[in-house]
């Protein structure tokens, strides 16, 4: 198997090297490449570039671009073509519907999805603190989960992508396969002379906030709230919804 690996947190970011070691020491794994962005490229989405620079370094290709850009190097350039692509591990969680499209880590997954390669995008989350700043050692969970559905990856639909977002914890957790829960909320409060906008959507997990978490069992922030692995299987098509509602709107235009 040819994993190939990226982010978009940048190319020195410990998560994408918890990713590298564990598939390098993986046995069903013959190679290993790295494509990622030269700089942190966070909460970029799906965008992507008509030109990029590049850099060969020790350990695999550096682009000046997003991690999209990443991906689209990777597999159109690498010989052969990865089989697989991975990315990760982000620096805290991805999860509910809103959030999928604003990620750069989950973009990657699915722009690989997109091209016809099954993509895994992984996060880590502390279910206890919430955010904070993750040491080296504690990625390796995470990478062993990606490495385990990697090796599974072959069961997956066509442009399916998977969405994986694990604990630190001290014991192994349970896995849950989930959806991505669709709630979303966001405060606008004056900041002085501007308008802050702040994302309510971790709230209900928050100890210092009234609101009460009534996500069902089997969606993401759900197994955040309960401390377990969530891997939502996703598909690149938008849902179509109300077509016979609109059909009937379109008639009317005529």
């Amino acid at each position: 198997m040819h994993v190939l690996l990226t982010n978009d947190d940048g190319v020195g970011a410990s998560g994408l090297d918890a990713l590298y070691d564990e598939f390098a020491a993986a046995p069903s794994v013959t190679r290993v490449s790295v494509v990622a962005p030269a700089e942190d490229r966070s909460g970029v989405g799906r965008a992507n570039s008509h030109a990029v620079g590049v850099e060969e370094r020790d350990r695999g290709v550096v682009v000046d671009g997003t991690p999209c850009d990443c991906v689209a190097v990777g597999l159109r350039t690498l010989d052969p073509e990865p089989d697989v692509v991975v990315s990760g591990v982000n620096d805290g969680p991805n999860v509910g519907a809103h959030k999928l499209g604003r990620s750069g880590t989950v973009s990657a997954a699915k722009e690989a999805a997109f091209l016809d390669v099954p993509g895994v995008a992984v996060s880590l989350y502390d279910p206890v603190v919430g955010n904070r700043e993750f040491e080296d050692g504690e990625f390796d969970p995470a990478a062993d989960v990606a490495r385990f559905l990697v090796e599974r990856a072959d069961a997956l639909a066509d442009r399916t992508y998977l969405n994986v977002n694990v604990p630190v914890t001290d014991e192994r957790p349970p896995l849950r396969v989930t959806r991505p829960t669709s709630d979303f909320d966001v405060r606008v409060e004056e900041d002085g002379d501007e308008l802050a906008l702040r994302d309510c959507f971790y709230d209900p997990l928050r100890p210092d906030r009234p609101e009460e978490l009534d996500d069902p069992v089997g969606t993401d922030r759900r197994a955040l709230a309960d401390g377990e692995v969530s891997v939502s299987p996703l598909g690149v098509g938008h849902e179509t919804r109300q077509m016979e509602t609109l059909a009937d709107i379109a008639d009317d235009f005529a």
